[in-house]
């Protein structure tokens, strides 16, 4: 459709088009009746009914220094239209790109803007389309939380009567998964973590090429780290930005004003001098510790190094913080396969059992989702609803062609998805986490072997599952005869890999 032109409602003087999205236009327009420049926002595709002329009205009534005022709603040609205050400056997404305000100045806004939004909550709302974009800077750098058009009251989610809707990048796991029973306030708080974490790094918590790619990212991977993207970043607003991301809702903070307060601390010159005295006491603790040991170890004969503990009984043990480098770059068509007991789960969103990924990108691997056992194929990731019990054997395997990726539990096919293609980037595969480049998703629990081999090794629908071997098609192989010597991992007095502890 045409942009409007004109006067709206005989009263609104259209001057120009300001701004497009989803859910409508937004228009620089002059109140001819009380003489002042507004905005005014058309809804696209929304015919007005009372209920929605209603609640619109009820968005009107929110009154706070951050929330952009709303001035008048009424209809014009069956489209709903909302008329609030222009705010001359830019919006956030502006300031992001442009990378001109210190980390201090980063916590104000977000601080204002959880205030204002700790506000609507008490009255019933939730925004639901919290982004850079709708976070406006007036001429003084106030910020303003706009458009509320898409904004739903509290009984209307828990009654399921909102769809779920908002900007990818910023939507809540809940959202994607369009479980609209978990959708309210702490929905808003996963939105405005990722605008935190994209204020302080200049990107965004994930990264990837393709929408379908970007949505199973949010739903089963973990955040980009902070620091490492930010290393002058305070740590405690790593911490929050951690918590704010949680998957699950239950694990964010429970209410926007615990999120609002933590920010704040978080950057605060008290809590900063406070964390340093802790290290100092540290510090000077350990340094005491590390003089006395030094001086009952006088004359004392040197002890031989001794076993870190990963390889005990046979078995590798993955305490989260382990994984296993090996020498085999990422390939077509291969069969990954181990045996593992994973430990008790405890929220862990994604564990790899195998990975071969780079960061932001697919790569092949096998995975559990909670419980649930997983392949990542390089165009995506292919999910099942059959758990893996914990604390006890399980054999899991998946082959990767170009033709079709299939995942096995115990011998038996749980899952199918297309095929992969041939990647130009060169990785190599890792045992206990997602990739060598890519510090992310560690596995927790023991591996009993573990076996990468070339070709399509299982084409049928189940096969007998025993004791891994290796044979001529075999590129990585470990068992009980594996042996740590430093941290090389040797079987059969070969080299297999490289072992690394975070």
């Amino acid at each position: 459709e045409p942009p409007l032109a004109g006067v709206l409602a005989n009263r609104y003087r259209i001057d120009e088009l300001v701004g497009e999205g989803g859910h409508g236009r937004v228009y620089k327009a002059f109140d001819q009746e009380l003489e002042r420049t507004v905005a005014i926002k058309v809804a696209s595709t929304i015919t007005p009914t009372p209920d929605l002329l209603t609640e619109a009205r009820r968005v009107a009534s929110l009154k706070h220094p951050n929330l952009v005022p709303v001035f008048d709603v009424g209809r014009h040609e069956d489209q709903l239209f909302v008329v609030s205050e222009f705010i001359e400056g830019q919006t956030l997404a502006d300031v992001i790109e442009a990378n001109t305000l210190p980390h201090s100045a980063h916590v104000t806004i977000i601080h204002k803007i959880a205030d204002a939004l700790a506000y609507a909550h008490e009255a019933g709302f939730v925004h639901r389309d919290i982004k850079p974009g709708n976070i406006l800077l007036d001429e003084n750098g106030s910020p303003y939380l706009a458009d509320f058009g898409i904004a739903a009251s509290l009984d209307d989610l828990s009654e399921g009567k909102v769809s779920s809707s908002g900007t990818l990048a910023y939507m809540s796991p809940e959202q994607l998964a369009n479980e609209s029973q978990l959708v309210d306030q702490r929905t808003d708080i996963y939105s405005l973590g990722v605008v935190l974490f994209e204020l302080l790094t200049g990107q965004r918590p994930y990264k990837a090429r393709t929408p379908l790619a970007l949505r199973e990212q949010i739903l089963f991977r973990q955040p980009s780290s902070l620091r490492a993207l930010e290393p002058t970043a305070p740590s405690g607003l790593e911490q929050v930005c951690n918590r704010a991301l949680a998957k699950h809702p239950a694990d964010r903070f429970q209410n926007v004003a615990d999120f609002r307060d933590a920010v704040a601390d978080s950057d605060s010159p008290t809590t900063v001098s406070h964390r340093n005295m802790i290290v100092g006491v540290i510090a000077l603790v350990a340094l005491a510790t590390a003089g006395l040991f030094a001086w009952s170890q006088q004359g004392q004969p040197k002890n031989e190094p001794t076993n870190t503990g990963f390889i005990r009984d046979g078995v590798l043990n993955f305490d989260g913080r382990t994984r296993i480098m090996t020498k085999v770059n990422r390939m077509l068509p291969v069969t990954l396969e181990a045996w593992i007991k994973p430990d008790s789960y405890n929220g862990e969103a994604t564990q790899f059992v195998i990975g071969s990924d780079i960061p932001s990108q697919f790569g092949l691997g096998i995975a559990l989702c909670g419980s649930m056992p997983g392949a990542e194929y390089i165009e995506g990731m292919l999910n099942t609803a059959t758990p893996v019990p914990p604390n006890q054997w399980s054999h899991v395997a998946a082959t990767f062609s170009e033709s079709e990726t299939k995942l096995f539990l115990n011998g038996k096919l749980i899952g199918t998805a297309p095929g992969s293609v041939v990647s130009s980037d060169e990785t190599h595969f890792v045992i206990g986490n997602v990739g060598e480049n890519n510090l992310i998703d560690f596995y927790k629990g023991q591996v009993r072997s573990v076996r990468i081999s070339s070709g399509v090794r299982y084409a049928d629908e189940s096969f007998e599952t025993g004791e891994l071997q290796a044979d001529e098609t075999t590129l990585f192989f470990i068992d009980s005869t594996a042996k740590q010597d430093g941290d090389s991992l040797v079987v059969g007095g070969e080299v297999e890999g490289k072992v690394e502890r975070f």
